[in-house]
């Protein structure tokens, strides 16, 4: 049996079907809820990252605005260097070590109004050149620091005279090393990198060293394609490593902060396999264990039962065996209650059956007896008509009575044959005609040789119906073949006695004889030519056997067909 009509893959596949939509209901509000909870996550690492450089915007908006306000004082300082230095001096000093230069950077390059009390000419230092291009406030990175005399963030603010004209910048330098940060134990341990750089895409502050800083951002892209907003996506570094980068801008338009984050422990990377590891999975995962389940409750509580009772009725269908009661609760109650009924029925059934048999035995038994009698009737009417026609002196009456006692003994040996059979209500007929035609050989007329019989016989099974007038054809036919019975051209003397089993229960039963080629006496014509007995005994015989006889008298044979369908079996025995 195919497995897809097992009652718990149905039940399994009903139930799939039933559960389908709650499914995927809930993958739908999962994968919504992970996207959710990626949004809040993009959020956090935005978050953090801004709260992890906390201490670059705080430094770099101090310098922006200290620098608004030097700006604001250089009309009132006018052209005097030395109250220039004063002012950038003081204001170095109050910040206490938070910035290491101040002061006025003309178009020129040439510095007089600064915090260092000379004249420097940094006309030709590159950091000057790009700040002088700019002219917009922007934080350049400074690693010589010709001012300063270390690395520095340099903070400038562009100054306009009073017609507009670009004059030059107020410039401060951040010392590079105070932007140092303890990142991990900010955000609580978890692994990451923090950079802070320009719009330009310059690199101002790394975690670690600042020379490695451009393999650690994204391999993928650009620095300067990094700004412009908030921003988290994952990527590989150059060194092929998995982060998740978070962009957010610590001084909008300036500078910015990004953000490389260790993925979180156990999670892939790769998207097939992070959909493995997706929440998503677990409704898809409870729907095929909620599959597993019903099949296995389904075998468990009802299929295996079911099979036991089906195994105990082919066994009792094929051997009649009665099933052994099964243990008391091993089957549920709607089941045993089931499983008790059939024993019953089984029990019921052979004893039926029982009763059946010995009732068919009895029938047969008083058939066969009926049988038995009647063939012994018919033989003593025989020996009767034997000793009649012994004592008579009558030559056509002996003869009239040797044809009746060959018809009467032909009836016994059918009747021999019937109460023989093991089955009554069917008989082998090949073997019943073999049984009356042997006999019959003779009565051959004196004078004649024997012929030479031929049975052609085909194991066909017959009603007693059809079988005994089928018998008592073929005795009135080879009565009459073995009257006019002579040698064929050949000099050759034969009797053939054929029974064919033809295709669609159709049966021919033939009598053919040998005779000799030069025309009978007109009162030795066949009889079944003529009005005699054995012409209407083998028509009234052909007749009930559903058929027409077919003479064929040729020069030097004689031949008699009968042509008849036999009737089929249906299993309860009787004829169809």
């Amino acid at each position: 049996m195919p497995f897809w009509r097992s009652l718990s893959v149905r039940l399994a596949m009903l139930l799939s079907v039933a559960l389908l939509p709650l499914g995927m209901i809930a993958v739908s509000q999962t994968w919504r809820l992970e996207r959710e909870l990626g949004e809040v996550n993009s959020l956090t690492l935005i978050s953090f990252t801004a709260q992890v450089a906390s201490q670059e915007r705080e430094r770099i908006e101090a310098a922006f605005g200290a620098a608004n306000g030097l700006a604001a004082s250089l009309p009132e300082l006018g052209n005097d260097p030395e109250r220039c230095e004063r002012v950038f001096s003081t204001f170095l000093e109050e910040a206490r070590g938070r910035f290491s230069f101040a002061g006025f950077v003309p178009r020129s390059g040439i510095v007089s109004c600064s915090s260092v009390g000379e004249v420097a000419d940094i006309s030709d230092f590159g950091t000057f050149k790009e700040i002088v291009d700019i002219r917009e406030r922007a934080v350049t990175l400074d690693q010589v620091g010709r001012l300063s005399g270390e690395a520095v963030l340099v903070v400038s603010l562009p100054v306009h005279g009073e017609d507009g004209a670009y004059e030059g910048f107020v410039a401060i330098s951040i010392p590079h090393n105070d932007l140092d940060s303890p990142y991990a134990e900010i955000i609580g341990g978890r692994a990451m990198d923090l950079f802070t750089i320009n719009r330009t895409g310059e690199v101002l502050t790394a975690s670690g060293s600042i020379g490695t800083a451009a393999d650690r951002l994204p391999a993928d892209r650009a620095a300067e394609a990094l700004v412009g907003g908030a921003d988290r996506f994952s990527a590989r570094n150059g060194l092929g490593q998995e982060r998740i980068y978070s962009v957010v801008p610590i001084v909008e338009g300036t500078v910015y902060a990004v953000g490389a984050w260790q993925p979180e422990h156990g999670v892939p990377s790769d998207t097939a396999m992070r959909f493995l590891w997706s929440p998503a999975l677990f409704p898809i995962l409870m729907w095929a264990a909620s599959l597993v389940l019903v099949i296995m409750a389904v075998e468990w509580l009802l299929v295996r039962h079911v099979r036991v009772i089906a195994d105990q009725m082919r066994r009792f269908g094929r051997d009649r065996a009665l099933p052994a009661a099964l243990p008391e609760g091993r089957l549920p109650n709607e089941l045993q209650a089931i499983e008790e009924e059939f024993v019953l029925m089984a029990a019921r059934l052979i004893r039926d059956e029982a009763e059946l048999l010995d009732t068919m035995h009895d029938k047969d038994v008083l058939l066969k007896e009926v049988h038995h009698r009647v063939k012994n009737n018919l033989q003593l009417i025989s020996s009767i008509v034997n000793m009649q026609a012994r004592r008579t002196t009558s030559k056509p009456t002996r003869a009239a009575l040797e044809s009746v006692n060959r018809r009467v003994s032909s009836m016994a040996t059918v009747h021999r044959r019937l109460y023989q059979a093991e089955n009554l209500g069917q008989v082998r007929a090949d073997e019943l005609l073999r049984d009356v035609v042997a006999p019959l050989t003779d009565l051959a007329q004196p004078g004649k040789s024997r012929p030479r019989v031929e049975l052609r016989l085909d194991p066909v099974v017959l009603y007693p119906d059809q079988a005994v007038p089928a018998a008592l054809l073929v005795v009135e036919a080879v009565t009459n073949a073995l009257k006019y019975l002579g040698p064929d051209s050949t000099g050759d003397t034969w009797l053939r006695v054929g029974l064919e089993d033809r295709s669609e229960d159709q049966v021919q039963l033939y009598v053919q004889s040998s005779q000799s080629p030069e025309a009978p006496d007109g009162d030795e014509e066949p009889e079944i030519a003529g009005t005699g007995l054995g012409n209407q005994l083998i028509t009234a015989f052909s007749r009930q056997l559903g058929g027409e006889p077919e003479v064929e008298d040729a020069q030097d044979v004689y031949s008699l067909r009968v042509t008849f369908t036999a009737a089929s079996f249906d299993p309860d025995g009787d004829a169809a």
